[in-house]
């Protein structure tokens, strides 16, 4: 949705998770995309019948690993992100999305990591709680399709979304949050990188102030910022996490905390600020075939007037 990269001959496409995913890889077949498809069926929370929505419903799971891994991963980022990104905030994220029903939503602000509970493989959510890890799953996914052409010593790229994995040199594009176009063009030179992007531009209810990226310590919308683009070599799970992360935190601490990953960002905040790590390691690595666009106030007035919409996935 808001990152694309230009198309390849060999690319297959899908809806899959409530979004398209491809993979642009020769001799790409259906194997390729039962991971997109298990992770829907783990994490999704379109369908009553994922793993997700049963222990939502239940409050209690006996989880195997492939649960139990991104569940330790999410618990993981949260320590190491002082609780800014949190998947026990699933009461609160429901709302803006056109969840089905028997996910075990419940009318409460009731949040809170401490309240998820691990015995050995079982799951247990406290005091009402509900799991939403909308902000990981896809990175997961295109982390493991990325695996899998790994092994097999195939060169390719994964793209769910806006979480990318290029397996080999590509060439993307950033779509500016104010037009149909995109802001910037590069092509990556590394043999992986990794690029993933979040923002709040497209999935609101009446205005950006009200949109689906909840800053879990206000438990209210972020507004900061519109945009947010990250290009590394780490894992997509984490990408994906840090973008939803750093989506909801106030600039300046979003800009220290990509810092210090060392990551490659682009950040386009609510007064028309574009920031970015361009002297970092990973833009150094990158060749622009486009000017980056400066954002005018005229056009965050403009988009405001003329583009609100329900958020949906």
């Amino acid at each position: 949705m808001f990152v694309f990269w230009f198309s390849y001959a060999e690319e297959r496409v899908k809806y899959i998770m409530g979004v398209p995913v491809s993979v642009a890889a020769p001799e790409v077949d259906e194997q390729f995309f039962e991971p997109f498809r298990k992770v829907d069926k783990y994490f999704s929370l379109y369908r009553n019948d994922s793993v997700l929505c049963r222990l939502n419903r239940e409050k209690q799971l006996k989880a195997d690993k492939f649960f139990m891994d991104l569940l330790k991963k999410s618990i993981e980022i949260n320590r190491e992100t002082d609780g800014f990104f949190d998947i026990s905030i699933g009461n609160i994220t429901y709302r803006y999305g056109d969840f089905v029903e028997g996910c075990g939503f419940i009318k409460t602000d009731s949040y809170g990591m401490e309240n998820i509970l691990i015995k050995e493989n079982q799951v247990f959510l406290k005091n009402g709680i509900s799991l939403d890890f909308g902000g990981i799953a896809k990175g997961y996914a295109v982390d493991i399709v990325s695996d899998m052409l790994k092994k097999r010593g195939i060169k390719g790229i994964v793209k769910a979304s806006g979480d990318i994995r290029c397996l080999k040199e590509c060439e993307i594009c950033i779509k500016d949050p104010f037009s149909d176009k995109p802001f910037a063009c590069f092509s990556t030179k590394n043999d992986e990188t990794g690029v993933s992007t979040s923002g709040i531009y497209e999935r609101f209810r009446g205005s950006m102030q009200d949109n689906h990226l909840i800053n879990p310590l206000t438990k209210k919308s972020a507004s900061n910022i519109i945009s947010i683009t990250l290009i590394g070599t780490v894992d997509n799970t984490s990408l994906d996490a840090y973008a939803t992360t750093v989506s909801v935190m106030p600039v300046e601490r979003a800009v220290s905390f990509l810092n210090k990953k060392k990551l490659g960002f682009f950040l386009i905040t609510k007064d028309c600020y574009l920031q970015g790590s361009f002297n970092s390691l990973y833009i150094k690595d990158l060749t622009f075939f486009s000017d980056l666009k400066e954002c005018k106030e005229t056009q965050i007035n403009s988009h405001k007037n003329n583009r609100s919409k329900k958020y949906t996935e």
